[in-house]
């Protein structure tokens, strides 16, 4: 797992800081109940957290494909193996954070991405 969070880290810092910060959580959440009196079994926590590890790693693999090279979707998604539309809704997802940019747009409808270094540099 830790090897995860690093590859998650090189692409997106913050997440990993965010992952980081869950797993030190974890004894409090699973021994202690919440504001609302729950408390997460062991296996519920590992649950949230491996969906949480797979979309991260899906999105760092996004970013570090886009840091190649500038590309569309439909390119991102036959390199990952991946469908169309779920590498957009990642796409979507790292623009929002600002890890991700349209570099130009071909033929007038076609946006090609490229990832943005936290802190503005590619």
């Amino acid at each position: 797992m830790e090897d995860q969070v690093a590859f998650i880290e090189k692409w997106d810092p913050f997440s990993a800081k965010k992952l980081r910060a869950l797993l030190e959580k974890k004894p409090a959440l699973i021994e202690e109940a919440n504001v609302y009196g729950e408390r997460y079994t062991n296996r519920q926590f590992q649950i949230s957290l491996d969906q949480i590890l797979r979309r991260e790693m899906t999105r760092s693999r996004i970013c570090e494909c886009l840091a190649e090279q500038e590309k569309p979707v439909r390119v991102i998604a036959r390199e990952l193996d991946m469908p169309p539309d779920v590498v957009l809704k990642h796409i979507v997802e790292l623009r929002r954070r600002s890890l991700v940019v349209v570099d130009h747009i071909e033929d007038r409808k076609i946006p090609y991405y490229r990832y943005t270094a936290p802190g503005g540099s590619s």
